[in-house]
């Protein structure tokens, strides 16, 4: 068969500061802290090395490193004699941190964005890819209930018969959802089940293009409760700053895949729509996003990576999401047993602030365009 590639330029505007990590973390003792810039600069190791070593600091510094104190690295090379001037050639980058309450006595970490092989940050085409399949078949189950609902009354049945822990609860029916939706392509010597019969296959993101160090921002992270009371954690990320553009590009081969421009449109706005009215509009202050709006990264939550709510609407979902949590695991203490009478579930929505302005974490405005 002919491959007929439909190429898109896309573009994610961060509306809300994006997180996607490497799995790394940076310790105090890798960056300098300024109380007065609020302003946390990551020092590059071998740099700083060859500074302390002609300084004759390097047996000092190895007993810092190794170390209990838990003061940051900027604080130890100030108690040394080492001027900010001296240091500062040794900084990989710096990151705003106007918004964050920090406890400088704590073992303070942040979590590292992502960056590729020169030290810049991007947004792989895997992640971006991971939220498009999460969004075309939560529009699929409200488009074609009726072929879901022998798989909805399992999980229903599955989760309030639970009497114990299951991490991997509703594993197979979740699969088996997947495979209804995407697993349509019947490819001869196959079962349907197999993955080589996904019709995903046939769209390809890129990674975007690399992004500057300038666009990232460190941000903390509040939890919110539909009370309006937050909670403040000292966890520290690197994320991209409200208004970053996030280049790419989508490739479909329609000999393989269905979906069009017109069927991602219209799964964005029904998600957007969907994810506002089943939570976010629980929450003081956060208002209805664009019909173009969409999740990215880590913080964003569990109701934009799942399909719990589409699959069983507002007050269903709210108490097979609560029962899931109790199902998995989570400790009674979290409350999400109080979740039904809320209206809400989970009863926390992540949120970040920047400049003053309190944003949903990992929320973007995605558009496409035609490849020229």
């Amino acid at each position: 068969m002919k491959h007929v590639l439909k190429v898109y330029d896309a573009e994610l505007t961060a509306e809300g500061p994006v997180f996607i990590g490497n799995g790394k973390k940076i310790g105090k003792k890798e960056y300098a802290f300024s109380p007065w810039k609020k302003q946390i600069s990551v020092l590059d190791p071998s740099k700083l090395s060859d500074l302390l070593s002609k300084k004759n600091l390097i047996s000092k510094y190895g007993a810092f490193m190794l170390g209990s104190s838990r003061e940051d690295l900027g604080k130890w090379l100030i108690n040394n004699q080492v001027a900010e001037e001296e240091y500062m050639p040794c900084v990989r980058y710096h990151l705003d941190c106007q918004d964050a309450v920090i406890d400088t006595n704590s073992k303070l970490t942040v979590l590292e964005f992502v960056k590729d092989a020169y030290g810049l940050p991007y947004v792989p085409g895997s992640s971006i890819k991971g939220m498009l399949r999460t969004v075309l078949l939560a529009y699929d189950i409200r488009k074609h209930s009726q072929k879901y609902k022998e798989l909805k009354e399992n999980i229903e049945t599955n989760i309030r018969s639970n009497r114990g822990k299951r991490r991997n609860i509703c594993k197979r029916e979740s699969g088996e959802i997947e495979s209804c939706c995407f697993r349509t392509l019947e490819r001869p010597g196959t079962r349907k089940h197999d993955a080589v019969n996904d019709q995903m296959a046939g769209i390809i993101v890129s990674d975007s293009e690399p992004l500057s160090v300038d666009d990232l921002v460190l941000c903390q992270r509040v939890e919110l409760h539909t009370d309006g009371k937050e909670r403040k954690l000292n966890m520290l990320r690197e994320m991209l700053r409200p208004g970053t553009k996030i280049r790419f590009q989508v490739t479909i081969d329609a000999s393989i895949c269905d979906m069009t421009e017109k069927d991602i449109n219209q799964a964005v706005s029904y998600f957007g729509k969907n994810y506002f009215e089943c939570f976010l509009q629980k929450y003081p202050g956060m208002d209805a996003p664009s019909e173009q709006s969409v999740w990215l990264g880590g913080g964003a939550g569990f109701v934009t990576k799942t399909e719990v709510y589409p699959l069983f609407g507002t007050s269903p979902g709210v108490e097979l999401t609560a029962r899931i949590f109790k199902a998995v695991g989570v400790p009674d203490k979290h409350g999400h047993g109080k979740d039904k009478g809320l209206g809400v579930s989970p009863h926390i929505c992540k949120v970040a602030d920047y400049h003053g302005t309190r944003h949903p974490v990992g929320q973007c405005r995605l558009r496409l365009f035609t490849h020229p």
